[in-house]
């Protein structure tokens, strides 16, 4: 592409055929039964004309130019050019259009995700870099391959492509009005698909996109019918063929979702990446197209997943909505190996995998799937039932500081004196502070069956708990005094200067 040369497009697919070239000669119609094409009503070969008012069309048996003017009559050129084989399209671009068009060309370097949906197109060559796609490995599930952007190998896309179905009888009237079908053209339409692209932002495609963005976690592509301007698509709400293709990719979504956390091959971890698929629980904008598209596909989406198991446990099973309960990873750590779930929770569900993602799982509780044990209902439960003293101590002092700020500030209705927080001499349970005596076992006690004695009388806190505590005290200050002689011995950032009244400063 040059100021001389103007646009050129080259591509070595099949040559035009009579049919071909006589759907190119005509106006508002195309012979593509495939609905999944980009050739349809203005972005075909006719869109050429926004580029310049001549367009020459040079392939292995043809060799002809269009007007602008007369863009549906062919002109013949009497001189031939060789194309080896090739199909090459030829403008001379008006001035104004060449920096549009080079941004365009910018664009698809940085995002050409609408080469993923291009049938025969597999690489690109703009200028002097080349543009495709590489597939990785085979997606988590059937029908579905992780891709990467050649040169970009840090961003990987989930790629997951549905059965081909068969349009529905109002669809196919619907889409035979907009194509303009005189009395007595036929046009079968086979079985399509819809696909959608895992780590892509939400926008619709028809191959190309479509300027339709949705708050989804993915973008899909599918035959939508498209508004004239082709800037957006038509309104779900009166577009039959829309409304059908959106509720496919919610089903497809839910479907692939279910299929992956099903997937008892994968590690947890692996299973848990799955409700990237679920989409945003929002309240979406209906007076906007993208905000209908967003609702449509949720509800189809609401609607496969019902009465599924959809809830992934710690322990690797499926469960239905409601029956896991969300333990925050904190609690988890401060008994590693036990299950939480069964002394917090009056129904003792199994947790929720602790591998979900603090989005996603955010994202499950929106949706009111499940439920969480937060740090208020742990508070509420440390001061109705005595949970299992952790071990070891490190656990307990994670406990402390897990709930340090609230039943420390002032302002908190949490009262340290209620927690059950205190380990007792003898026992596997937390008491209260006010339930528990301190001594000093040295001074106090002197035998064994001095403490047998004490503990059937009292609940003396565990003296092991107490070394460990002389122990952290004497780590934390031993630490201070080593940063406060490291701080004293760094050099002065600023020297105080005569006459100046700037002081001298400590560096950091």
């Amino acid at each position: 592409m040059g100021r001389e040369s103007g646009f050129c497009f080259e591509h070595d697919g099949e040559d035009f055929t009579e049919e071909h070239f006589k759907s190119l000669c005509r106006f508002g119609y195309s012979n593509k039964r495939t609905l999944h094409t980009i050739g349809f009503r203005g972005i075909g070969f006719k869109s050429t004309f926004s580029l310049g008012d001549c367009v020459e069309l040079f392939t292995p048996t043809l060799a002809v130019c269009f007007y602008r003017n007369h863009f549906s009559e062919p002109c013949w050129l009497a001189q031939q050019t060789t194309t080896d084989g090739k199909t090459r399209i030829r403008i001379q671009m008006r001035d104004h259009i060449q920096t549009e068009v080079e941004t365009n060309f910018k664009q698809w370097l940085t995002s050409p995700l609408s080469l993923l949906f291009c049938r025969n197109i597999r690489q690109l060559r703009i200028g002097d870099r080349d543009v495709h796609w590489v597939s990785l490995r085979p997606g988590p599930i059937p029908d579905s391959k992780w891709m990467v952007l050649s040169g970009q190998k840090d961003s990987e896309f989930l790629l997951i492509d549905s059965p081909p179905e068969d349009f529905p009888e109002e669809a196919l009237q619907e889409i035979k009005e907009e194509r303009s079908l005189t009395v007595g053209e036929q046009l079968d339409f086979p079985p399509c698909k819809v696909e959608i692209v895992l780590g892509a932002k939400g926008q619709l495609f028809v191959v190309l996109p479509t300027g339709v963005e949705t708050d989804l976690p993915f973008a899909c592509n599918a035959p939508f019918i498209q508004d004239p301007a082709r800037l957006k698509i038509k309104d779900p709400e009166t577009s039959p063929t829309n409304r059908w293709l959106l509720e496919r990719v919610g089903r497809l979504a839910a479907s692939a979702m279910l299929r992956w956390l099903g997937m008892a091959e994968l590690s947890t971890t692996e299973r848990s990446q799955a409700y990237q698929l679920l989409p945003n629980f929002t309240w979406n904008d209906r007076a906007t197209v993208g905000g209908l598209c967003s609702i449509t596909i949720r509800q189809a989406f609401e609607q496969t997943t019902e009465g599924k198991p959809v809830l992934l446990t710690d322990d690797g099973n499926l469960v239905g909505a409601r029956e896991s309960i969300i333990i925050p990873n904190e609690i988890h750590a401060i008994w590693p190996t036990q299950q939480p779930s069964r002394f917090l929770d009056d129904k003792s569900r199994p947790a929720l995998c602790q591998y979900v993602a603090e989005a996603h799982w955010r994202n499950l509780l929106r949706w009111g799937v499940v439920e969480e044990i937060n740090k208020e209902k742990f508070l509420d439960i440390l001061q109705s039932i005595r949970l299992p003293t952790p071990r070891p101590w490190q656990n307990l002092m994670s406990l402390w500081i897990y709930i340090a700020r609230e039943i420390t500030d002032f302002f908190n209705s949490y009262k340290a004196i209620n927690a059950r927080i205190i380990p007792v001499q003898g026992s596997d349970v937390l008491y209260t502070a006010i339930e528990v005596a301190r001594l000093d076992g040295k001074k106090l006690v002197q035998s064994v069956g001095d403490w047998e004695f004490l503990t059937t009388r009292l609940k003396v806190m565990d003296g092991g708990w107490l070394h460990f505590l002389t122990e952290q005290r004497q780590v934390a200050a031993d630490q201070v005094m080593q940063l406060s002689s490291k701080i004293s011995k760094r050099p002065k950032r600023f020297c105080e200067q005569p006459g100046s009244t700037k002081q001298a400063t400590l560096g950091r």
